[in-house]
């Protein structure tokens, strides 16, 4: 009988070394991990990531392009039958397109967060909006997809509209609007962390510029869910972390999705092959075992639970302490809102 789930969705960090310090990283990056994989074991993991029936699989940090073998691993990844993403924050990006394109990765999503001026900030350099850009534009002279990862937060929430525009003028192929999470260095920030109450906002500007159809705009996984606005293209259908998504860090270390924080490891690949590890039913029971009884008060008597599971199981720990109880939820903060 074969195994139920499969990580169809990867997203590795090959390396958590990065040149910027932002504001809000989640990681948080900076220098690299001890001990990380070397290119023999990257490319042996990109043969056990295609034997497990992965079809995409995004390269990220960290900032991947700082990885000094990123191109080995995408070539590696396509040789296998594996799509090839990256998500960069675009500083070195002009100078490798021409690396890019000997390689067969043709998709990348960058990480903007403003207009220059609020994008700088964030990042804590002042060259970095504009290094993006003029990455951004020269992929796309060569043939490269080039989308936006921007994570909304009270720094650059009042932007929105502006961000939309300068993205267009770019332009990009694609635009994802996801909120920002408190975790690591966002932790010293809470100030600027959303509240709830702020999500409507949010959604009715991504319907705004949905309907506009400049660019391809959709929301990320932490902003939802049932909204009565259109945000995006499928309805929810609860996190797949675990299930049909799998999270590896730099040294072969395996979380249900890249986003937990480190109370969620699974294994690491030096011990236990990747199939070994993701077919131990003793690992990975985050999202594999959901009992509506796990549910916090958020969530609980929601009539929307059994297909929601509380969402974002990064923004609900993040947030309450709690995978399972989520109060970033755009349908219980309308449900208080007039039509």
């Amino acid at each position: 009988m074969s195994f139920p789930f499969k990580p169809k969705i990867i997203g590795w960090e090959t390396t958590k070394r990065c040149n910027f310090q932002c504001l809000h990283c989640g990681t948080p990056a900076g220098a690299p991990r001890e001990n990380e994989l070397n290119l023999e074991e990257c490319l042996s993991l990109c043969d056990q990531i295609a034997e497990l029936g992965c079809e995409v699989l995004t390269l990220s940090g960290g900032e991947p392009l700082m990885h000094p073998h990123w191109d080995k691993i995408a070539i590696r990844l396509k040789e296998k039958g594996v799509e090839p993403y990256m998500i960069s924050n675009g500083y070195y990006l002009e100078e490798n397109v021409d690396r890019m394109c000997s390689t067969p990765l043709r998709r990348i999503g960058l990480s903007l967060d403003g207009n220059a001026r609020i994008h700088n900030e964030i990042r804590q350099n002042p060259e970095s909006y504009e290094r993006a850009v003029r990455g951004a534009k020269r992929a796309r002279d060569k043939g490269i997809k080039v989308g936006v990862v921007s994570h909304v937060s009270r720094m650059n929430l009042d932007s929105l509209d502006e961000m939309y525009s300068l993205f267009c003028q770019i332009p990009i192929d694609f635009w994802q609007v996801q909120i920002t999470f408190m975790a690591g260095r966002m932790k010293e920030h809470t100030d600027s962390v959303l509240a709830p109450e702020d999500l409507p906002r949010v959604a009715q500007f991504l319907e705004k510029v949905r309907a506009e159809k400049k660019i391809m705009v959709c929301a990320g996984d932490n902003l939802g869910y049932y909204s009565r606005y259109d945000i995006a293209d499928k309805p929810w259908k609860g996190c797949h972390a675990g299930r049909w998504v799998l999270g590896i860090e730099s040294d072969g270390t395996l979380k249900g999705c890249l986003s937990l924080p480190g109370e969620f490891r699974e294994g690491n690949i030096r011990q236990k092959s990747l199939r070994e590890l993701w077919e131990d039913r003793n690992l990975f029971k985050l999202n594999r075992y959901f009992e509506p009884e796990d549910l916090g008060p958020h969530c609980r008597d929601c009539e929307k639970k059994l297909d929601c599971r509380a969402g974002c199981k990064v923004t609900a720990f993040c947030t309450t302490g709690s995978a399972f109880d989520n109060p970033y939820c755009l349908y219980r903060v309308e449900k208080s809102i007039p039509s």
